[in-house]
């Protein structure tokens, strides 16, 4: 997919963040977009955003970890928009993680498994069964991590053990639609290189109140990037952020060259991905990961 001209794109967690910036960036390059996300009125917010832009936009409240709520969406943008070309898979949440393994509860593992794993699935099978009958050109991009896909940071195994599903998922889709000469392409997408400037901190706010938080945890420090600043900077270390929209150019840029790996460059976490592959090679003890 050479240029994004009268293309046709979805993208969940497309409200804000990484996913309002490539819907802003896809716009700018002739393409039609659909923002899905749970929050309502910061969709409908930045659908007026982009109304500057152009016309060739609109919005629809999904819920990515329901499988009804995807397949609606689905249904509405065919009947409404025709097909489909371009899926983001975005949405993703963070858990306040702070305790050991063996004391997080259940409620956390499913709201951040329900987004981030279901979510991207929920999505496949939404939209590529569309995409494989109109026979067009058509891309689905995975919004993953080097935290689960790289390596594993023993800080956050939810979240990490969510990105590492997504990362397999991607590969076996990529594969798979290989074998089947599908028209349909695979691309995953790895925010960064630096720690980007979102609210996924803050994601708390999106969730539902069956899957509510243990109100007993302990208060998580880190609610915003600007806290994670200054947590790093109490321990010596200045760290360094990517905006958005910088993703967003990068993302698109990397699809037009039908690239799979969409991941920027970061020494750091490439020498910390380095170590522990060679630990499996060489059957040497798991190091832990130094990325900062």
């Amino acid at each position: 997919m050479k240029d994004f001209k009268g293309k046709l794109a979805v993208v969940t967690g497309g409200a804000s963040g990484v996913g309002f910036a490539i819907s802003e960036s896809l716009m700018k390059e002739g393409a039609k977009v659909i923002l899905a996300d749970i929050e309502e009125k910061t969709l409908e917010e930045s659908k007026n955003r982009l109304l500057d832009l152009s016309q060739d936009v609109d919005c629809k409240v999904a819920d990515v970890s329901n499988a009804n709520s995807m397949h609606e969406l689905a249904d509405w943008c065919q009947s409404n928009y025709g097909p489909v070309h371009l899926l983001f898979n975005n949405a993703g949440v963070a858990p306040a993680e702070l305790l050991p393994i063996w004391e997080t509860k259940p409620n956390d593992w499913q709201w951040a498994y329900g987004v981030n794993v279901m979510g991207v699935l929920h999505g496949i099978q939404a939209f590529v069964p569309r995409m494989l009958a109109h026979g067009e050109d058509s891309r689905v991009i995975n919004t993953c991590s080097g935290n689960g896909a790289f390596i594993n940071l023993p800080s956050t195994p939810i979240y990490t053990s969510s990105k590492a599903s997504v990362s397999s998922i991607s590969e076996v889709l990529k594969l798979q639609l290989e074998q089947a000469n599908a028209n349909v392409k695979v691309s995953i997408l790895f925010p960064g290189p630096h720690t980007v400037r979102t609210n996924l901190f803050s994601a708390e706010r999106n969730r539902p109140e069956e899957l509510a938080r243990d109100p007993n945890a302990p208060e998580h420090p880190i609610s915003s990037v600007e806290d994670m600043i200054e947590m790093m900077s109490s321990m010596g270390i200045e760290m360094e952020t990517t905006e958005p929209n910088e993703v967003a150019v990068f993302c698109l840029s990397e699809i037009k060259k039908g690239n799979y790996w969409i991941n920027p460059k970061n020494e750091k976490s490439e020498q910390a991905f380095k170590d522990r592959v060679e630990s499996i090679i060489n059957r040497t003890d798991l190091p832990n990961p130094n990325i900062f």
